[in-house]
């Protein structure tokens, strides 16, 4: 792809679709609203009406409330119920969420808690509740009960429905592979393709044809003489007598690398068809812990890694000067930082006093230039050429380990790195937060900490960057009702984006280095096991309250171990049903993997204009389907990419 096309493709970016992708915001999770009981069918998605009453007590009784999201916050007023049963308060709330309920009841001066106990409740969509509170006749009964006036939507259906829609296309492309690559076919085919070379020969003027003398049977087809594979003296040797045998080199038994990991492109494909899937959906927004969105960008990073392996060795191997490869990752960072900028730009009103800085191709090219010079600085190319490693399946296990060990300069600086992040998160004092904040700020920890979103990494963003320059409508919004910009691409996650990058290129080098498919599982497994004990330890198997959370928004050291993990496990799997076995052939994951980063350009351009999206009505299902034809368009996109063989690098 020349630099001209480049350029072209970023000032497309730039000036292209205004119909621009945008993640979904969240509002409050609780919405008062006066409601008679015959509008609970104009609830919208997500939402349930939730009516209050004050069955029998003689004073006004109050309902305060929570989502269980919220961790450590106050209780809001949801509603507040006069004497009178029958002047009672309906509530909207979001049911994305579980809540926590306290109800207290006033004689005009002070305040007493109702014998009730709710937490963590969970309201289903489009439900219509009866909240009663009641004053106790029984010494020890429960003061409160919730009943159901209407019945939820079964709102998961939809989504069994969708995954099942999934499973099918999957089957019928690998039925079609299996058809089209048949016997049948290739009867088929050979037939076709005769009868075109019968009509063009007989089309051909006499002196035009390719004489049929100068073509030689070569393992049972027909060859141009002029044109044989160099590489068939290697496999064949002339007996003397007009006949071919073997070539005795060919009867070592060797691991030949493919130019490819088959299941490597799979894996990418895979996570860009689920980014695709929730950028379309959106999905309920944590603070710490694990969605399914926060899956797939770690896992591009930690592919990239591996990637970074496979193309320096294969360009060493083909005599590229170290320089030379150094140009074509520069080039490369260059192009996707700018692609991410452009993005961007086409964001807000498009001026350079509000352009975000930093996202999801910027911190790409960022960990990619970082970890590919590191990988080509302590490059073993020559040192291998001179060890005793070979392709050989009987090279002994130690030989490969101390293969491993040659890396430790890179070991060095990514764990110099890790470090640096550890210190500057725990001991740098952020003015009016303190050290060792990991928090959203605003409503968490009671509003301590109001004004320390992400605690030091935030700071440093808003310190250098600007909030003008930074994410403006963080996921943790609209449940902590914080109020600064926060970046969860910013500059300190970067490097941790390094580390997890790493791991990818351990991985690749694992790849390398071992000749039995045993070994590369168990490398890659071993390592997985380790990367998610370490993480599992930091956050105390997941929890909040731990030295390092699970956190996508600060890309925490225990979140990037913990989907290192992951992905050291998913990769193991692909590679044994894809590269080792073939009983998948990764379609369509494959399409999409070979083109990614051309593709998530182009959802993030297009993705909501029509004919990929249109307006359908407020129900999961018409969501749902909407979001699926979304993920499916740009399926057949990767696919007709494919076949055309046309495979964009960047």
């Amino acid at each position: 792809m020349s630099n001209f096309h480049l350029l072209l493709l970023i000032l497309s970016v730039a000036v292209g679709n205004a119909n621009i992708f945008r993640r979904r915001r969240y509002g409050d999770p609780v919405q008062k609203v006066m409601i008679t009981d015959n509008e609970s069918d104009e609830l919208g998605l997500d939402e349930a009406l939730v009516t209050f009453r004050n069955f029998n007590y003689t004073y006004p009784v109050m309902f305060y409330g929570q989502t269980t999201e919220c961790e450590k916050c106050n209780l809001l007023l949801l509603s507040e119920v006069p004497v009178n049963m029958h002047n009672n308060v309906s509530v909207k709330l979001d049911t994305k969420y579980g809540y926590n309920i306290q109800i207290n009841f006033t004689n005009g001066t002070v305040s007493y808690p109702v014998r009730c106990n709710i937490t963590k409740y969970e309201f289903y969509e489009h439900g219509h509740y009866i909240f009663d509170v009641y004053q106790r006749t029984v010494q020890g009964s429960n003061e409160c009960s919730i009943i159901k006036k209407k019945n939820p939507d079964h709102v998961w259906l939809p989504f069994v429905v969708g995954i099942v829609f999934v499973i099918v296309c999957i089957f019928l492309t690998q039925l079609l592979h299996r058809f089209y690559h048949s016997r049948y076919m290739d009867r088929l085919l050979s037939n076709v393709a005769y009868q075109r070379l019968i009509n063009n020969d007989l089309g051909t003027p006499k002196q035009q044809r390719v004489s049929t003398s100068n073509l030689e049977i070569v393992n049972g087809s027909p060859t141009n003489e002029g044109a044989t594979n160099t590489r068939d003296s290697d496999i064949f040797e002339n007996t003397g007598t007009g006949q071919n045998r073997l070539s005795n080199n060919t009867m070592q038994f060797k691991k030949v690398l493919p130019k490819r990991l088959r299941g490597l492109d799979v894996f990418r494909g895979f996570s860009l068809m689920i980014m695709i899937f929730v950028n379309y959906g959106g999905e309920k927004q944590l603070w710490n812990g694990l969605t399914i969105a926060d899956l797939v960008f770690p896992w591009f990073t930690w592919v990239m890694g591996v990637s970074i392996v496979l193309s320096q060795r294969s360009m060493r191997s083909k005599n590229v000067r170290k320089t030379r490869i150094f140009t074509k990752i520069v080039r490369r960072t260059i192009i996707l930082f700018l692609l991410g900028l452009a993005l961007q730009g086409r964001q807000g009103n498009g001026t350079l006093k509000e352009l975000r800085i930093f996202g999801v191709l910027q911190r790409l090219a960022l960990c990619y230039f970082f970890t590919a010079v590191l990988e080509l600085l302590f490059d073993t190319y020559d040192i291998d050429a001179r060890s005793p490693l070979s392709n050989s399946v009987d090279q002994p296990l130690s030989t490969e380990l101390r293969a491993m060990l040659m890396y430790w300069p890179q070991w060095l600086f990514v764990l110099l790195i890790t470090i640096a992040w550890l210190l500057i998160t725990f001991l740098v004092d952020v003015p009016g937060c303190g050290r060792g904040y990991l928090g959203p700020g605003g409503r968490h920890r009671h509003g301590k900490f109001e004004n320390c979103t992400g605690g030091a990494s935030g700071y440093i963003d808003r310190y250098l960057l600007h909030p003008s320059h930074m994410y403006n409508d963080p996921t943790c919004k609209g449940v902590y009702d914080t109020k600064l910009a926060y970046d969860p691409e910013g500059i300190l996650g970067t490097l941790t984006g390094i580390l997890l990058c790493y791991l990818g290129v351990q991985a690749g080098h694992s790849f390398l280095h071992s000749t039995r498919v045993i070994r590369v599982c168990c490398h890659w497994i071993v390592s997985g096991i380790i990367c998610g004990t370490i993480g599992l330890i930091l956050s105390l198997g997941g929890q909040s309250d731990s030295w390092i959370p699970i956190n996508k928004n600060l890309w925490s050291l225990s979140f990037v171990l913990v989907l290192a993990s992951l992905a050291f496990v998913i990769l193991t799997i692909f590679y044994l049903i894809v590269d080792v076995k073939t009983w998948f052939t990764g379609s369509p994951f494959l399409w999409l993997g070979m083109n990614s980063i051309v593709l998530y350009v182009g959802h993030d351009m297009f993705g909501r204009s029509f004919p990929v999206q249109f307006e359908v009505g407020e129900s999961h299902a018409k969501k749902l389907a909407i979001h699926l034809w979304g993920v499916f368009f740009w399926t057949i996109a990767a696919g007709v990419l494919y076949y055309k063989k046309i495979f964009i690098a960047i």
